[in-house]
């Protein structure tokens, strides 16, 4: 590697044919650079380029490891390599923590954390953006990026931060024991929790024997010094219409993560305290200790898909149609399956069929965006039912979708299946909010966003009001349920309705008959013959 000035970016393709014709995953094999910056020498690794407008995905590891070991479990998972061909990755290496790191001079002078924060805007001399995935000191490193840097940052993945100063007990502690002296055990102690360090054998010992070997021991010595020593970051919570505007917090989009069994857990439940609470989402993750991202990197991976697409970075999208609908040519799109958008010209896209991988130009309008696998946006009420009574799709399948009414409010669609003819009900309930933005489906229970929502109602073991309790998203047929085994939709056959018998308690009831395209219709009947309004669910 070589010090150069300001990144310079390569377009890699980490796959070669061999020689009997096997694909072979150059996993490792990405470029390589050391940065000059302010406080020293950034040393960082580069995964693709960036693409158009999309922030670049940085990441920072924790003391005691490196991008390799503290990110490659995560990266080289399929699922977050699905993400990331979308992104560029930039990862960085702490000073003097990188493989073959070699040791600093004498009386040389480590950065404090606050430096380190510091030397990351010449990381992004050609970048516009970021989204952040920080890991303990990397989680605190990026926090405080973000803080100096706003405008920078898009998003925040943030594993096991503390944003505290270490307090005086530690801080003696640290000193009567030396960093030196067992620097091995009490990084070990920093990641893993005393069960975690007595049940997990096989990881511990892996890790300690990184710890150990592979990174220089001085210069790690040095990072914990820095880390050890750091500010409390000095972050509130925002009141609204008090002091959003000049309290000090992120203002981005912010999931925080910590394992359930993680010796980071009470840090990081204070930090969620300190943020704004309409911006940030915290997931703890259960039967997983200090390392998440190596433990459980499916699940990080699932989070980290729907924190990008909630913040409307997002290839995939559901089809509201079966494609196309006439002729005898197969179909090559099915309606509630996923596709990958290959161009969008604003009226018509490009997209590619997970189910048959057949390419379609199509009407935008026949597709829909998700976002958080239950956010859907461009969908009427009439498909968000047609969608729900897909026969994947159980009791509990649920979905939120803009009000076609009111477009100031969200409508959440629940699917109850009571028969498996024509009784089959999904019931609609509105989603308004306060001027706080503060949403709610019942006026006497609130929340400070439709995550907390969705967690309150699919958390309890009673609906809480709803037709039932939430259990899963609406199902969106993927690439690994084939077209030959899709399951036939169920034949509905509504039976045949006699106006004159129409009453309002029938229009009204859970399993109402009557079809959407007829509301209107039958509104003004019974208007006309009982002289009220009728009201339908949005």
């Amino acid at each position: 590697c070589s010090s150069v000035k300001a990144l310079v970016w390569f377009e890699i393709f980490p796959v070669l044919i061999s020689q009997d014709g096997i694909n072979v995953c150059l996993i490792d094999i990405f470029p390589e650079h050391d940065i000059e910056t302010p406080h020293g020498v950034l040393h960082v690794t580069m995964r693709g380029v960036p693409k158009g407008n999309r922030p670049v995905i940085l990441t920072y590891h924790d003391i005691g490891l490196n991008h390799k070991s503290c990110f490659n479990t995560l990266f080289n998972y399929e699922d977050m390599q699905e993400i990331t061909q979308h992104f560029a990755v930039v990862h960085v290496d702490a000073p003097g923590q990188q493989e073959g790191a070699p040791p600093f001079p004498s009386g040389y002078r480590y950065p404090t954390m606050d430096e380190l924060a510091e030397m990351l805007p010449s990381v992004m001399t050609q970048v516009n953006s970021v989204i952040g995935i920080g890991v303990g000191a990397g989680a605190y490193i990026l926090t405080r990026f973000a803080l100096n840097n706003p405008t920078l940052v898009e998003g925040l993945v943030l594993i096991n931060i503390d944003p505290c100063a270490e307090g005086w007990i530690d801080w003696a502690a640290s000193k009567l024991s030396g960093w030196t002296s067992n620097l091995v055990d009490i990084v070990m102690a920093h990641h893993f929790s005393t069960d975690e360090l007595t049940d997990n054998q096989e990881l511990i010992q892996t890790y300690r024997l990184h710890i150990a070997q592979d990174i220089n021991q001085d210069n790690l010595a040095l990072f914990c010094g820095s880390y050890q020593y750091r500010r409390d970051l000095e972050i509130e919570r925002p009141i609204v219409g008090l002091n959003e505007d000049t309290v000090n917090t992120l203002t981005c989009p912010a999931l925080l993560v910590v394992g359930d069994t993680s010796p980071a857990v009470e840090a990081v439940v204070e930090c969620n305290s300190r943020l704004n609470p309409t911006k940030t989402t915290l997931l703890k993750m259960a039967d997983c200790g200090g390392l998440p991202q190596v433990v459980q990197p499916g699940k990080l991976a699932e989070a980290f898909k729907y924190f990008v697409q909630g913040m409307g970075y997002s290839n995939s999208i559901v089809s509201l149609y079966n494609y196309p609908s006439f002729g005898d040519t197969g179909l090559t799109m099915y309606l509630g399956e996923r596709l990958t958008i290959i161009s969008d010209d604003g009226d018509f896209m490009m997209v590619k069929s997970s189910i048959t991988g057949r390419e379609s130009y199509i009407p935008t309008n026949y597709t829909a965006k998700v976002t958080h696998g239950w956010l859907f946006t461009g969908i009427s009420r009439y498909k968000a039912e047609e969608l729900l009574m897909q026969p994947n799709n159980q009791t509990g399948a649920f979905l939120i979708r803009e009000s076609t009414t009111n477009r100031d409010c969200y409508s959440m669609s629940v699917l109850r299946r009571t028969n498996p003819s024509y009784l089959d009900c999904v019931k609609h309930y509105r989603i308004s909010h306060l001027p706080n933005r503060w949403v709610y489906i019942s006026a006497g229970l609130t929340f400070p966003s439709l995550h907390e929502l969705v967690e309150h109602y699919s958390g309890l073991s009673t609906p809480d009001g709803l037709c039932c309790r939430l259990t899963v998203p609406c199902f969106i047929q993927d690439s690994d349920i084939t077209r030959e085994a899709r399951p036939v939709p169920t034949a509905i056959r509504r039976p045949t309705m006699n106006w004159k018998d129409i009453s309002r308690k029938r229009t009204e009831s859970d399993n109402s008959l009557v079809s959407e395209g007829l509301r209107e219709a039958i509104s003004s009947y019974l208007q006309m013959t009982e002289g009220n309004n009728h009201n339908w669910d949005t």
